[in-house]
């Protein structure tokens, strides 16, 4: 099993998304707002293509560090 092909399966998408959801909840629970927002909308992104899921929390990531 390739690499794009784990990451095209429905199990490894629904883990993501899972995985994000909890992470904006962590954030929520903290005060974060923003970043709950956009983890919450990151993991919609990865239910339906989990490369566009990783990108979009690698970004969030980022952004994160920049505050």
């Amino acid at each position: 099993m390739g690499l794009g092909t784990f990451l095209a399966s429905r199990s490894s998408r629904r883990l993501s998304a899972l995985s994000m959801l909890a992470e904006a909840g962590l954030a929520l629970y903290r005060g974060n707002k923003r970043v709950a927002a956009l983890l919450a909308g990151a993991a919609v992104l990865a239910y339906r293509w989990s490369v566009a899921g990783l990108l979009a929390e690698l970004g969030i990531r980022l952004y994160q560090r920049r505050r």
